[in-house]
């Protein structure tokens, strides 16, 4: 079995992603995994739906209705591209960061927390031997996509992160020298 750190080191996105997803098992104990992440004053300002099934169909709905309002050029063509894009894998993860007054923990740090989360999901989902990728875009901050996900006024979307098996082929990471981005400061 690899190490947390080979499995850290050779962590990648999967763009196309198809059938199965990982069974709700696996799915249980990678979330339960995932909600180690960093929480300053432990306010868990985070909330996440599993969509899957026919539900992506009904998101993808939610994604035409956004390319649809907000493109003056928009097409039938647009909206059925925008749609298709909710069924990009098996298992679609939202992400939200549930924002609470605190004066001691800011806005964006409660944001970073929620975002921990979610990478922790995609760890967990590349250590079970399953592949996932993070979208944003137009989509997470639609207030179209948002008020039919029933996100709060108090809430934002972190992003869609996409869950299902991995193509047969994939890409080799690309190799990454620590050294380009860590230094020594010696004040």
């Amino acid at each position: 079995m690899k190490s947390f750190l080979e499995i850290m080191a050779q962590r990648q996105s999967f763009p196309k992603l198809c059938d199965p997803a990982p069974d709700k098992k696996t799915m249980n104990k990678i979330f339960h995994a995932s909600l180690r992440a960093p929480d300053h004053m432990h306010l868990r300002p985070w909330r996440f739906l599993n969509i899957e099934g026919v539900s992506r169909e009904k998101l993808g709905d939610l994604f035409a209705k956004h390319a649809s309002s907000s493109n003056p050029n928009n097409t039938l063509e647009l909206e059925k591209s925008a749609s298709k894009k909710a069924l990009r894998a098996p298992l679609v993860i939202v992400g939200i960061v549930c924002y609470q007054e605190n004066e001691r923990v800011p806005r964006w740090e409660q944001m970073v927390a929620a975002t921990g989360v979610m990478h922790n999901i995609s760890l967990g989902v590349f250590a079970s031997g399953f592949g996932s990728v993070w979208r944003t875009g137009a989509f997470s901050s639609s207030e179209i996509v948002k008020s039919g996900l029933n996100i709060r006024e108090n809430e934002d979307i972190t992003g869609f992160l996409y869950v299902g098996s991995r193509p047969e082929t994939s890409r080799r990471p690309k190799a990454l020298n620590a050294s380009d981005y860590f230094s020594e400061w010696d004040g």
